[in-house]
């Protein structure tokens, strides 16, 4: 019974990851069954039994908070200065609420779903595998939406979430940078 248990874990878990990029790779362009979409998968993101902690070190206490506000400052600074290299780069004349809250709940499920869940199933393999892995499916998953030139700007934006996880041992340094980078991207 044990070894039935173990194999049906062996496959499971890859196939909730392959299910949850394929239903963010397919939900539709900026509608509320888009968001409902995320979120659930969101809060798959939040199920199984992942450790929130790999960074590099064992650090406690002021130092691990150092380390998470230098990446996120690092990540949000990377992402400003993107912003206003592009070519417009000017603020929308309104900013509505829904589409504010719908980015932030963007944000903060993919980075369940990517960093927390799919890092931690990969950094069985190593922390290469986990950070290169979720850097190319989270790029890959927003091919459909935004078109094959978009693949090298968000593998670049995977790899620094995947690195803020790395650094700080936890997916909430990239979730706010994340929703950083959506908020700046708002037009």
């Amino acid at each position: 019974m044990k070894m039935v248990q173990g194999n049906a874990m062996l496959w499971l878990m890859p196939a909730v990851l392959v299910c949850g990029g394929i239903a963010l790779a397919v939900r539709p362009p900026a509608t509320v069954d888009a968001l409902v979409v995320t979120v659930l998968v969101g809060v798959i993101g939040t199920m199984g039994p992942i450790p929130l902690r790999s960074s590099p070190s064992q650090e406690r206490g002021s130092r691990v908070r150092l380390r998470w506000l230098e990446s996120v400052g690092l990540g949000i600074a990377a992402f400003g200065l993107a912003r206003w290299l592009q070519a417009s780069p000017t603020l929308p004349a309104t900013i509505m609420p829904l589409t504010v809250a719908g980015n932030v709940l963007a944000a903060v499920a993919e980075e369940l779903f990517f960093r927390r869940l799919m890092y931690g199933w990969l950094l069985k393999a190593g922390t290469g595998v986990a950070v290169g892995g979720t850097a190319a499916a989270f790029a890959a998953v927003h091919v459909p939406v935004y078109g094959v030139t978009i693949l090298p700007i968000d593998l670049a934006a995977g790899l620094l979430f995947g690195w803020q996880r790395w650094a700080t041992g936890s997916w909430s340094a990239s979730a706010v940078t994340h929703v950083a980078a959506n908020l700046l991207q708002m037009r």
